[in-house]
């Protein structure tokens, strides 16, 4: 009987088996209760972290499909370089490293990715060769250009015998430590690597010091973690070694294998767990992602206490058209072999798990396994297969999307909106968020330069003043949420606030009606003539008065709901989900296909987000200040040689953070009001780590900003002259005309020049 996984294996296909694991049983994974993430209920005060994490099974293993560690394109096909090596043997070059890059640069364009966490990959060059390439060297040539930074961490293959490696504690991001990667494809050390759309500022590793030198066939790793420059979240990569399974020679007898027990097993799995628990517990926002290599998700329980795991729930509606599984396949394996004489399959089952986690403090707003990018190629060798992929030829060609063993897991944390216009008459009035969408007039007649409440748009009624985007802001099929601020003329008509564009209709519309005197949120059910549509109704709007509205829609539950003030006062179903892919649009909606309801009155912050907030952040965000954010950045610099370290415990680090530019630098604090028309500023406490000596005190008057905004801005203070050489910590809040303050940021260190 022929037995493998067709192409057609995708995420939410059942699983047939789950491969390896701790305690020696196949454990099925089962949604675990997870953190929710953003306790603060603040997550939309920071940018989004789109990560991936991904194990790309890059270094060593077998040279054809059925020979253990296999692996597609590990050395993929050779060119001759005309060069040769010193014993006069030609050297190659070989396009399997790329080709797994490409794989990545792939998920990255696909997914809109800014954050990629690797595992099983070669960086930098090993001294002295004279070839082959690093997976890492690749991809920053695919990603050249792009604002991508990256860092690394060595690991010790366990025949290497070398012990231990010690803690790198200075600014080199690529490290040399750790294993040389075999084989003529590949140089450099074998490493878990961050990859990231900006600057990283600084890197950690801690490393498991796991028994290497006794034959043991599993790595000793190590957690990295970066801190990127802007960013309130760090990022941490990592891989876990199981050895439950595995099997030691002593030293003396390389041909007699001891069987690890049971305890010792779980020993060694479990330090290796506590120590990511510690540096995990360090950070005030962190995305952590790595093989796990365990599908027995109890194994996991510290973290899933700590923050959130991001396929335990679905994010979209299993309605036939979108299907959201929970825990998805992240590894393939074949199993049950049977083999020609020569080592080609004549048959095989393909098992799958879930061995590979996505992590993150601050919740997350949809998640997936690329189950398409993992290796189920038919490897068969009779006559609709491979007939050359076995020990004499060693041809095996992967399908064109495999790149690895296991499929990358990608998901997007809570952050802040994808799209943000003040209108308050500035030269960045329709400028702001994530998406980069900027908004212009249709007649340009709009009066940009309103006074009122602190900076507003005034239009008249005319559906020929609405400012357009060039595009959507968000994907009206999925969750969403979209608010403003809004100020009715005595003599307004039905008056749409925001919507976005479908063919025929709207697909979103916040507007005021008339006839009842109400706000609404309404989904229309179709891009189609006529007024079909699921509203959430509240009575009672008051024109001449500023009013903060908020819809809110969950794909996944069909709600959608509408916020007046921060209060929730109405509710209704939408289950008829459709694609509005027009431009998003403030003062005016569509219906059939003719531009309608002009708004008569002032607008002002108009934001929309590409998920659903919770209650309690719609009420966080409309009616308290926000805490400055990760984008607090004291001093900035060369790549790997400043940061602004903003971590929980110095100490843990040793104080490895940037060096100021100065003896009296500048710190800087994004701060907002939920009242676009309030000045706002910060307070800065600052102290000196060396000493235990308080410099600057909150609230005191040389603790305030020498800038105040309205509503929302960058403000800054310079710091009195420091001591050379001394370590310093800070931290900030926000505070307002009416003595109102946040809660403190994360604790930020820096060091000061030497004399």
């Amino acid at each position: 009987m022929r037995r493998f996984a067709a192409r057609w294996l995708h995420a939410g296909a059942t699983a047939l088996a789950v491969v390896l694991l701790l305690g020696g049983q196949a454990t099925p994974a089962a949604a675990l209760t997870t953190t929710p993430g953003d306790a603060a209920a603040t997550a939309y005060t920071r940018d989004s972290v789109r990560a991936a994490t991904w194990n790309m099974c890059g270094e060593a293993g077998g040279k054809y499909a059925s020979e253990a560690g296999y692996c597609p394109w590990r050395n993929g096909n050779a060119t001759d370089t005309g060069r040769k090596k010193p014993n006069g043997s030609p050297i190659y070059d070989y396009d399997g490293p790329r080709k797994k890059m490409e794989g990545v640069v792939k998920l990255i364009d696909e997914r809109n990715l800014n954050a990629v966490l690797l595992q099983e990959v070669c960086a930098g060059t090993t001294p002295g060769d004279l070839y082959g390439t690093s997976h890492l060297d690749e991809l920053a040539k695919l990603l050249a250009g792009k604002g991508w930074s990256f860092a690394s961490a060595g690991v010790t293959r366990p025949d290497d015998g070398e012990g231990p490696e010690p803690e790198r504690k200075d600014s080199e991001l690529i490290d040399s430590e750790g294993s040389s990667c075999r084989g003529d494809a590949l140089t450099g050390t074998l490493s878990v690597a961050i990859a990231v759309k900006g600057q990283i500022t600084w890197k950690s590793e801690n490393d498991f010091n796991t028994p290497v030198g006794t034959g043991l066939s599993m790595s000793s790793s190590t957690i990295l973690c970066a801190e990127v420059a802007g960013w309130e979240s760090h990022l941490c990569s990592t891989h876990i070694s199981n050895f439950n399974a595995d099997r030691y020679k002593a030293k003396d007898d390389p041909k007699w294998e001891v069987p690890i027990s049971q305890t010792t097993a779980k020993a060694y799995y479990d330090k290796q767990i506590d120590i990511v628990v510690d540096t995990v517990k360090k950070f005030p926002s962190v995305v952590l992602g790595g093989d796990f290599n365990t599908s027995n998700q109890e194994t996991l329980q510290p973290l899933y206490t700590l923050m959130a795991e991001c396929d335990q729930k679905a994010y979209l509606p299993n309605d036939g058209v979108y299907n959201d599984a929970v825990n998805e396949v992240t590894k393939l394996t074949r199993t049950n072999a049977s083999l020609r004489g020569d080592g080609g399959y004549l048959s095989y089952d393909m098992t799958t798990s879930k061995i590979d986690y996505l992590f993150s403090t601050g919740g997350f707003t949809g998640c997936d396994s690329r189950t398409e990018f993992g290796d189920a190629t038919n490897y068969l060798v009779d006559a609709g297969g491979q007939p050359l992929c076995q020990k004499t030829d060693m041809v095996c060609t992967p399908d064109d999307d495999a790149y690895s063993d296991h499929t990358p897991v990608y998901g997007y944390t809570q952050g802040g909106p994808a799209l943000s216009w003040k209108l308050d008459g500035s030269t960045s009035a329709t400028t702001g968020g994530t998406a980069g969408l900027t908004g212009a007039s249709v007649d340009g007649t709009s009066d940009w330069r309103t006074a009122e409440h602190g900076g507003a748009l005034y239009m008249d009624g005319r559906v020929d003043e609405a400012v357009a985007a060039g595009g959507p802001a968000f994907d009206t099929a999925r969750s969403f949420t979209v608010s403003a601020w809004a100020k009715l003329d005595a003599d307004a008509g039905t008056s749409a606030v925001l919507s976005q564009d479908g063919s025929r209709v709207s697909g979103v519309i916040l507007f005021y009606n008339a006839g009842d005197n109400s706000w609404r949120f309404g989904l229309p059910r179709s891009d189609a003539d006529g007024w079909s549509i699921d509203q959430a109704v509240a009575p009672g709007a008051v024109k001449g008065q500023w009013t903060r509205l908020t819809g809110v829609y969950d794909s996944a539950t069909g709600k959608a709901s509408l916020f007046v003030d921060g209060t929730k006062k109405a509710e209704t179903t939408h289950t008829a989900r459709w694609r509005a892919n027009g431009p998003f649009v403030v003062g005016r909606d569509l219906v059939s296909g003719v531009r309608n309801a002009g708004f008569k009155g002032h607008i002002q912050r108009v934001e929309a987000f590409d998920h659903a907030l919770r209650d309690d952040q719609v009420a966080s965000y409309s009616g308290t200040m926000a805490a400055p954010t990760g984008e607090n950045i004291a001093m900035q610099g060369p790549q790997g040689q400043l940061s602004q370290g903003c971590h929980q415990h110095p100490g843990t680090f040793d104080n490895a953070f940037g060096t100021a530019g100065s003896l009296t630098p500048t710190l800087h604090a994004t701060v907002r009001h939920p009242d676009p028309s309030k000045n706002v500023w910060a307070e800065f406490s600052l102290w000196d780590n060396t000493t235990g000596t308080q410099i600057l005190s909150l609230g005191t008057p040389a603790s305030k900003s020498t800038t105040t905004v309205k509503g929302q801005g960058t403000v800054s203070l310079t710091v009195p002259n420091l001591t050379p050489g001394h370590s310093y910590g800070w931290r900030v809040r926000t505070a307002d005309d009416a003595t109102n303050n946040t809660p403190v940021s994360a604790n930020c260190h820096f060091k000061a020049p030497a004399a």
